[in-house]
Protein backbone atom coordinates (compact mmCIF):
# COMPACT_ATOMS: atom_id res chain seq x y z
CA UNK A 1 0.00 0.00 0.00
CA UNK A 2 1.10 3.60 -0.41
CA UNK A 3 1.84 5.59 2.32
CA UNK A 4 -1.03 6.75 4.03
CA UNK A 5 -0.09 10.68 3.67
CA UNK A 6 -1.07 10.39 -0.15
CA UNK A 7 -4.46 10.91 -0.47
CA UNK A 8 -6.71 8.75 -2.72
CA UNK A 9 -7.44 10.26 -6.52
CA UNK A 10 -10.89 12.06 -6.44
CA UNK A 11 -11.15 11.09 -10.17
CA UNK A 12 -10.91 14.52 -12.08
CA UNK A 13 -12.70 15.07 -15.16
CA UNK A 14 -11.40 13.94 -18.31
CA UNK A 15 -10.95 17.56 -19.84
CA UNK A 16 -8.93 18.58 -16.71
CA UNK A 17 -7.26 15.25 -16.59
CA UNK A 18 -5.81 15.84 -20.31
CA UNK A 19 -4.72 19.01 -19.29
CA UNK A 20 -3.00 17.52 -16.20
CA UNK A 21 -0.90 15.38 -18.57
CA UNK A 22 -0.65 18.12 -20.88
CA UNK A 23 1.22 20.60 -18.19
CA UNK A 24 2.91 17.70 -16.63
CA UNK A 25 4.86 17.06 -19.81
CA UNK A 26 5.81 20.12 -20.50
CA UNK A 27 6.91 21.01 -16.86
CA UNK A 28 8.96 18.03 -17.32
CA UNK A 29 10.23 18.77 -20.85
CA UNK A 30 10.99 22.32 -19.18
CA UNK A 31 13.19 20.60 -16.92
CA UNK A 32 15.24 19.41 -19.88
CA UNK A 33 15.72 23.05 -21.01
CA UNK A 34 16.75 24.37 -17.15
CA UNK A 35 19.25 21.55 -17.46
CA UNK A 36 21.12 22.78 -20.34
CA UNK A 37 19.89 26.37 -20.06
CA UNK A 38 23.53 27.53 -17.81
CA UNK A 39 25.43 25.74 -20.22
CA UNK A 40 23.95 27.43 -23.18
CA UNK A 41 24.03 31.17 -21.73
CA UNK A 42 27.18 30.70 -20.03
CA UNK A 43 29.32 32.44 -23.07
CA UNK A 44 26.86 35.70 -22.29
CA UNK A 45 27.25 35.31 -18.46
CA UNK A 46 31.63 34.83 -18.70
CA UNK A 47 30.83 38.15 -20.35
CA UNK A 48 28.42 40.32 -18.51
CA UNK A 49 29.94 39.21 -15.17
CA UNK A 50 33.59 39.06 -16.00
CA UNK A 51 33.47 35.55 -14.34
CA UNK A 52 36.31 32.63 -14.57
CA UNK A 53 36.07 29.32 -15.55
CA UNK A 54 36.77 28.72 -12.18
CA UNK A 55 33.53 30.48 -10.77
CA UNK A 56 31.47 29.03 -13.49
CA UNK A 57 32.40 25.55 -12.52
CA UNK A 58 31.14 26.53 -9.10
CA UNK A 59 28.03 27.66 -10.64
CA UNK A 60 27.25 24.30 -11.78
CA UNK A 61 28.54 22.70 -8.96
CA UNK A 62 25.97 24.22 -6.52
CA UNK A 63 23.08 24.08 -8.99
CA UNK A 64 24.16 20.16 -9.78
CA UNK A 65 24.30 19.58 -6.37
CA UNK A 66 21.50 20.84 -5.21
CA UNK A 67 19.62 18.74 -7.78
CA UNK A 68 20.86 15.75 -5.64
CA UNK A 69 19.78 17.25 -2.47
CA UNK A 70 16.20 17.91 -3.89
CA UNK A 71 15.89 14.24 -4.91
CA UNK A 72 16.01 13.42 -1.29
CA UNK A 73 13.55 16.24 -0.30
CA UNK A 74 10.86 14.54 -1.97
CA UNK A 75 8.26 13.03 0.59
CA UNK A 76 4.25 12.05 -0.10
CA UNK A 77 2.50 13.26 -0.93
CA UNK A 78 3.95 13.82 -4.35
CA UNK A 79 2.10 16.84 -5.26
CA UNK A 80 3.24 18.40 -2.30
CA UNK A 81 6.89 18.06 -3.34
CA UNK A 82 5.82 19.16 -6.94
CA UNK A 83 4.50 22.35 -6.11
CA UNK A 84 7.18 23.46 -3.78
CA UNK A 85 9.84 22.07 -6.47
CA UNK A 86 7.78 24.48 -8.97
CA UNK A 87 7.80 27.58 -6.48
CA UNK A 88 11.24 27.25 -5.65
CA UNK A 89 12.65 27.06 -9.20
CA UNK A 90 10.43 29.55 -10.13
CA UNK A 91 11.93 31.83 -7.06
CA UNK A 92 15.43 31.26 -8.37
CA UNK A 93 14.70 31.80 -12.05
CA UNK A 94 13.39 35.52 -10.87
CA UNK A 95 16.35 35.92 -8.52
CA UNK A 96 18.57 35.24 -11.22
CA UNK A 97 16.18 37.74 -13.55
CA UNK A 98 16.30 40.70 -10.78
CA UNK A 99 18.73 40.09 -7.98
CA UNK A 100 21.93 38.61 -9.40
CA UNK A 101 21.68 41.15 -12.21
CA UNK A 102 22.53 43.83 -9.75
CA UNK A 103 24.83 41.87 -7.36
CA UNK A 104 26.28 38.76 -9.57
CA UNK A 105 27.59 37.05 -6.52
CA UNK A 106 24.07 36.19 -5.13
CA UNK A 107 24.23 34.31 -7.91
CA UNK A 108 25.79 31.53 -6.21
CA UNK A 109 22.74 31.08 -3.56
CA UNK A 110 19.93 31.45 -6.39
CA UNK A 111 21.65 28.58 -8.64
CA UNK A 112 21.63 26.19 -5.73
CA UNK A 113 18.21 26.93 -5.29
CA UNK A 114 17.38 26.27 -8.99
CA UNK A 115 19.02 22.96 -7.99
CA UNK A 116 16.63 22.05 -5.31
CA UNK A 117 13.65 22.69 -7.59
CA UNK A 118 14.76 21.27 -10.57
CA UNK A 119 15.45 17.63 -8.40
CA UNK A 120 12.31 18.03 -6.71
CA UNK A 121 10.39 18.96 -9.59
CA UNK A 122 12.01 15.79 -11.75
CA UNK A 123 11.88 12.90 -9.13
CA UNK A 124 8.36 13.89 -7.56
CA UNK A 125 7.23 13.75 -11.40
CA UNK A 126 8.67 10.55 -12.39
CA UNK A 127 6.96 9.26 -8.69
CA UNK A 128 3.70 10.74 -9.63
CA UNK A 129 3.16 9.58 -13.21
CA UNK A 130 4.87 6.30 -11.72
CA UNK A 131 2.16 5.80 -9.86
CA UNK A 132 -1.25 7.10 -12.19
CA UNK A 133 0.58 4.79 -15.02
CA UNK A 134 1.32 1.40 -12.69
CA UNK A 135 0.32 -0.90 -15.50
CA UNK A 136 2.19 0.87 -17.90
CA UNK A 137 4.86 2.03 -15.68
CA UNK A 138 8.23 1.74 -18.00
CA UNK A 139 6.35 3.31 -21.00
CA UNK A 140 5.33 6.41 -19.07
CA UNK A 141 8.86 6.73 -17.74
CA UNK A 142 9.91 6.22 -21.00
CA UNK A 143 8.00 9.25 -22.60
CA UNK A 144 8.56 11.47 -19.82
CA UNK A 145 12.42 10.83 -20.50
CA UNK A 146 11.90 11.46 -24.02
CA UNK A 147 10.30 14.94 -23.41
CA UNK A 148 13.18 15.79 -20.97
CA UNK A 149 15.20 15.13 -23.97
CA UNK A 150 13.42 17.46 -26.32
CA UNK A 151 13.92 19.99 -23.89
CA UNK A 152 17.21 19.90 -23.32
CA UNK A 153 18.41 19.62 -27.62
CA UNK A 154 15.97 22.91 -28.25
CA UNK A 155 17.67 25.12 -25.13
CA UNK A 156 20.80 25.75 -26.78
CA UNK A 157 18.74 27.49 -30.19
CA UNK A 158 15.83 28.79 -28.03
CA UNK A 159 18.57 30.44 -25.93
CA UNK A 160 20.99 31.67 -29.43
CA UNK A 161 17.89 33.46 -30.26
CA UNK A 162 16.89 35.42 -27.35
CA UNK A 163 19.85 36.79 -26.88
CA UNK A 164 19.35 38.30 -30.74
CA UNK A 165 16.67 40.07 -29.16
CA UNK A 166 17.33 40.57 -25.17
CA UNK A 167 19.83 39.44 -22.71
CA UNK A 168 20.46 36.65 -20.16
CA UNK A 169 18.45 38.13 -17.23
CA UNK A 170 15.20 38.03 -19.27
CA UNK A 171 15.65 34.68 -20.48
CA UNK A 172 15.68 33.61 -16.77
CA UNK A 173 12.72 35.72 -15.97
CA UNK A 174 10.77 34.02 -18.72
CA UNK A 175 11.70 30.77 -17.03
CA UNK A 176 10.48 32.08 -14.14
CA UNK A 177 7.37 32.98 -15.27
CA UNK A 178 6.68 29.64 -16.69
CA UNK A 179 7.52 27.99 -13.73
CA UNK A 180 4.98 30.46 -11.37
CA UNK A 181 1.98 29.37 -13.70
CA UNK A 182 2.68 25.65 -13.02
CA UNK A 183 3.47 26.20 -9.23
CA UNK A 184 -0.54 27.75 -9.42
CA UNK A 185 -2.01 24.98 -11.59
CA UNK A 186 -0.33 22.26 -9.64
CA UNK A 187 -0.58 23.89 -5.91
CA UNK A 188 -4.55 24.04 -7.02
CA UNK A 189 -5.92 21.31 -9.01
CA UNK A 190 -3.08 18.59 -9.26
CA UNK A 191 -4.27 15.42 -6.50
CA UNK A 192 -2.14 12.69 -5.35
CA UNK A 193 -2.56 9.39 -7.47
CA UNK A 194 -4.85 6.45 -6.03
CA UNK A 195 -3.42 3.35 -4.69
CA UNK A 196 -2.35 0.89 -7.02
CA UNK A 197 -4.04 -2.21 -8.33
CA UNK A 198 -3.84 -5.57 -6.61
CA UNK A 199 -0.02 -6.83 -7.99
CA UNK A 200 1.37 -3.62 -9.24
CA UNK A 201 3.68 -2.43 -6.27
CA UNK A 202 3.71 1.25 -5.52
CA UNK A 203 6.55 3.93 -6.49
CA UNK A 204 7.24 6.10 -3.34
CA UNK A 205 10.91 7.49 -2.34
CA UNK A 206 12.34 4.93 0.35
CA UNK A 207 12.95 6.18 3.50
CA UNK A 208 14.43 3.38 5.32
CA UNK A 209 18.72 2.44 4.63
CA UNK A 210 18.61 5.69 2.44
CA UNK A 211 22.74 5.74 3.19
CA UNK A 212 23.36 2.46 3.18
CA UNK A 213 25.60 2.30 0.01
CA UNK A 214 27.02 -1.29 1.28
CA UNK A 215 24.30 -2.54 -0.57
CA UNK A 216 25.91 -2.10 -3.67
CA UNK A 217 29.50 -3.39 -5.36
CA UNK A 218 31.61 -0.50 -4.86
CA UNK A 219 32.76 -0.62 -8.74
CA UNK A 220 29.34 0.25 -9.12
CA UNK A 221 28.94 3.25 -6.74
CA UNK A 222 32.31 4.23 -8.01
CA UNK A 223 30.52 4.27 -12.15
CA UNK A 224 27.15 5.40 -11.56
CA UNK A 225 28.46 8.81 -11.13
CA UNK A 226 30.36 9.38 -14.06
CA UNK A 227 27.90 8.97 -16.93
CA UNK A 228 25.80 11.75 -15.16
CA UNK A 229 29.02 13.57 -14.63
CA UNK A 230 30.47 13.52 -17.78
CA UNK A 231 26.84 14.70 -19.27
CA UNK A 232 26.95 17.60 -17.31
CA UNK A 233 30.50 18.60 -17.58
CA UNK A 234 30.02 17.91 -21.64
CA UNK A 235 26.48 19.73 -21.49
CA UNK A 236 27.89 23.03 -19.26
CA UNK A 237 31.31 23.63 -21.32
CA UNK A 238 30.68 22.47 -24.91
CA UNK A 239 29.26 25.98 -26.09
CA UNK A 240 31.85 27.76 -24.27
CA UNK A 241 34.79 25.20 -25.87
CA UNK A 242 32.92 25.50 -29.28
CA UNK A 243 33.14 29.51 -29.22
CA UNK A 244 36.45 29.85 -28.09
CA UNK A 245 38.33 27.70 -30.30
CA UNK A 246 35.94 27.92 -33.50
CA UNK A 247 34.84 31.44 -33.27
CA UNK A 248 31.32 31.20 -34.98
CA UNK A 249 27.88 31.82 -33.13
CA UNK A 250 26.42 29.20 -35.46
CA UNK A 251 28.74 26.55 -34.83
CA UNK A 252 28.79 26.78 -31.16
CA UNK A 253 24.56 26.55 -31.04
CA UNK A 254 24.68 24.27 -33.43
CA UNK A 255 27.36 22.05 -31.29
CA UNK A 256 24.61 22.13 -28.10
CA UNK A 257 22.04 20.94 -30.44
CA UNK A 258 24.24 18.19 -31.48
CA UNK A 259 24.79 17.00 -28.18
CA UNK A 260 21.20 16.75 -26.70
CA UNK A 261 19.47 15.63 -29.92
CA UNK A 262 22.11 12.45 -29.64
CA UNK A 263 21.25 12.02 -26.22
CA UNK A 264 17.88 11.46 -26.94
CA UNK A 265 18.25 10.22 -30.74
CA UNK A 266 19.76 7.14 -28.44
CA UNK A 267 17.89 6.78 -25.57
CA UNK A 268 14.82 6.22 -28.33
CA UNK A 269 16.69 3.66 -30.25
CA UNK A 270 17.83 1.30 -26.97
CA UNK A 271 14.25 1.57 -26.00
CA UNK A 272 13.23 0.03 -29.35
CA UNK A 273 16.49 -2.06 -29.16
CA UNK A 274 16.31 -3.77 -25.64
CA UNK A 275 13.10 -4.53 -26.54
CA UNK A 276 13.47 -6.52 -29.82
CA UNK A 277 13.29 -10.14 -29.53
CA UNK A 278 15.53 -12.98 -31.18
CA UNK A 279 18.61 -15.49 -30.10
CA UNK A 280 20.60 -14.06 -28.03
CA UNK A 281 23.49 -16.45 -29.01
CA UNK A 282 23.59 -14.82 -32.21
CA UNK A 283 25.86 -11.74 -33.04
CA UNK A 284 23.12 -9.08 -34.21
CA UNK A 285 21.15 -10.13 -31.28
CA UNK A 286 23.86 -10.10 -28.96
CA UNK A 287 24.50 -5.71 -29.71
CA UNK A 288 21.29 -5.31 -28.61
CA UNK A 289 21.04 -6.94 -24.96
CA UNK A 290 21.67 -4.93 -22.26
CA UNK A 291 25.08 -5.80 -21.90
CA UNK A 292 26.09 -5.24 -25.63
CA UNK A 293 24.64 -1.67 -25.78
CA UNK A 294 26.43 -0.43 -22.93
CA UNK A 295 29.91 -1.74 -24.03
CA UNK A 296 29.61 -0.04 -27.43
CA UNK A 297 28.01 3.29 -25.13
CA UNK A 298 30.63 2.92 -23.49
CA UNK A 299 33.32 3.16 -26.06
CA UNK A 300 31.53 5.96 -28.07
CA UNK A 301 31.74 8.17 -25.24
CA UNK A 302 35.34 7.82 -24.85
CA UNK A 303 35.42 7.82 -29.17
CA UNK A 304 33.35 11.35 -29.20
CA UNK A 305 35.75 12.71 -26.17
CA UNK A 306 38.59 12.06 -27.59
CA UNK A 307 37.78 13.28 -31.20
CA UNK A 308 36.25 16.69 -29.08
CA UNK A 309 39.38 17.16 -27.64
CA UNK A 310 41.79 16.61 -30.53
CA UNK A 311 40.33 17.96 -33.55
CA UNK A 312 40.77 21.90 -34.44
CA UNK A 313 38.18 22.31 -36.73
CA UNK A 314 34.38 22.25 -37.22
CA UNK A 315 34.66 18.69 -38.91
CA UNK A 316 35.84 16.81 -36.19
CA UNK A 317 33.82 18.96 -33.17
CA UNK A 318 30.53 18.51 -34.21
CA UNK A 319 30.62 14.49 -35.16
CA UNK A 320 32.40 14.33 -31.89
CA UNK A 321 29.59 16.26 -29.91
CA UNK A 322 27.24 14.08 -31.14
CA UNK A 323 29.12 10.46 -30.76
CA UNK A 324 29.56 11.75 -27.28
CA UNK A 325 25.42 12.82 -26.45
CA UNK A 326 24.50 9.44 -28.80
CA UNK A 327 26.99 7.26 -26.25
CA UNK A 328 26.16 8.86 -22.99
CA UNK A 329 22.39 8.60 -23.76
CA UNK A 330 21.84 4.63 -22.58
CA UNK A 331 24.92 4.97 -19.78
CA UNK A 332 23.21 5.75 -17.58
CA UNK A 333 19.60 4.28 -17.42
CA UNK A 334 21.50 1.01 -17.66
CA UNK A 335 23.72 1.08 -15.32
CA UNK A 336 20.92 2.12 -13.02
CA UNK A 337 19.21 -0.99 -13.95
CA UNK A 338 22.10 -3.01 -12.32
CA UNK A 339 22.11 -0.94 -9.27
CA UNK A 340 18.26 -1.64 -9.02
CA UNK A 341 18.65 -5.55 -8.82
CA UNK A 342 20.44 -4.56 -5.52
CA UNK A 343 18.25 -2.07 -3.94
CA UNK A 344 15.78 0.60 -4.87
CA UNK A 345 17.19 2.95 -1.96
CA UNK A 346 17.54 6.82 -3.04
CA UNK A 347 21.52 6.74 -2.35
CA UNK A 348 22.17 5.69 -5.09
CA UNK A 349 20.38 8.59 -6.84
CA UNK A 350 22.32 10.70 -4.91
CA UNK A 351 25.20 9.80 -5.64
CA UNK A 352 24.71 9.68 -9.06
CA UNK A 353 23.90 13.49 -8.62
CA UNK A 354 27.35 13.87 -6.85
CA UNK A 355 28.93 13.13 -10.43
CA UNK A 356 27.12 15.80 -12.34
CA UNK A 357 28.16 18.15 -9.12
CA UNK A 358 31.68 18.02 -9.00
CA UNK A 359 32.45 17.30 -12.57
CA UNK A 360 31.86 20.32 -14.07
CA UNK A 361 33.12 22.03 -11.18
CA UNK A 362 36.90 20.37 -11.68
CA UNK A 363 36.64 21.16 -15.16
CA UNK A 364 36.03 24.97 -14.76
CA UNK A 365 38.91 24.82 -11.86
CA UNK A 366 41.67 23.10 -14.22
CA UNK A 367 40.20 25.48 -16.95
CA UNK A 368 41.00 28.62 -15.11
CA UNK A 369 44.71 26.87 -13.61
CA UNK A 370 45.85 26.49 -16.98
CA UNK A 371 44.05 28.81 -18.90
CA UNK A 372 43.18 26.63 -21.66
CA UNK A 373 39.61 24.79 -21.71
CA UNK A 374 41.11 22.42 -24.20
CA UNK A 375 43.20 20.56 -21.63
CA UNK A 376 40.61 21.16 -18.66
CA UNK A 377 38.45 18.72 -21.16
CA UNK A 378 40.74 16.01 -19.92
CA UNK A 379 38.86 16.02 -16.75
CA UNK A 380 35.98 14.38 -18.86
CA UNK A 381 37.87 12.53 -21.38
CA UNK A 382 39.59 10.46 -18.36
CA UNK A 383 36.38 10.26 -16.39
CA UNK A 384 35.45 8.38 -19.91
CA UNK A 385 37.94 5.85 -19.71
CA UNK A 386 37.38 4.87 -16.26
CA UNK A 387 33.98 4.64 -16.74
CA UNK A 388 34.48 2.18 -19.35
CA UNK A 389 36.95 0.10 -17.59
CA UNK A 390 34.31 -0.09 -15.19
CA UNK A 391 31.53 0.01 -16.86
CA UNK A 392 32.83 -3.64 -18.85
CA UNK A 393 32.90 -5.07 -15.85
CA UNK A 394 29.24 -4.33 -15.01
CA UNK A 395 28.30 -5.25 -18.37
CA UNK A 396 30.10 -8.78 -17.37
CA UNK A 397 28.36 -9.56 -14.57
CA UNK A 398 25.31 -11.87 -15.04
CA UNK A 399 22.24 -10.00 -15.34
CA UNK A 400 18.54 -10.35 -16.74
CA UNK A 401 16.99 -7.63 -15.64
CA UNK A 402 15.46 -4.89 -18.37
CA UNK A 403 16.28 -1.69 -18.53
CA UNK A 404 14.10 0.57 -16.83
CA UNK A 405 12.73 2.25 -19.61
CA UNK A 406 11.17 -1.29 -20.38
CA UNK A 407 10.12 -2.10 -16.84
CA UNK A 408 9.92 -1.73 -13.07
CA UNK A 409 13.16 -2.12 -10.74
CA UNK A 410 14.02 -5.86 -9.75
CA UNK A 411 16.18 -7.81 -7.21
CA UNK A 412 18.19 -10.27 -7.47
CA UNK A 413 17.52 -13.79 -6.39
CA UNK A 414 18.03 -14.68 -2.39
CA UNK A 415 21.06 -16.66 -1.66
Amino acid sequence: MLPSAIRPDTSPSRPVSALSTILIYLGFAATGTCMALPGSVLPALLTRWSMADSQAGLLFFLAWIGTSIGALLVRPPVTRSLWMGHGLLSLAAFGMAYIAQRSPATAFAWMAIFGVGLGLIMTATSLLQSARQAHRRGAELNRLNLAWAIGASICPSLAEHSLRVTDVHSIFAAVGVFFLIQFVWVAACEQAPAPPPAGIAPVAPGSAGRWALSLWPISLVLVICLPTGIEASMGGWIATYVQRTQHAISTTVTAGTCFWIGLMVSRSLSSILLASTGPVNTPARWMFTESGVLRQSLATVVLGIGALVLSGNTLGVLPGVFLIGFGLGPVYPLLLAIALQYSDKSAIFFVAGLGSACLPWLTGVVSSATESLRTALLIPLAASLLMLILGLRQAARPANLASPMASGPRRPPAA
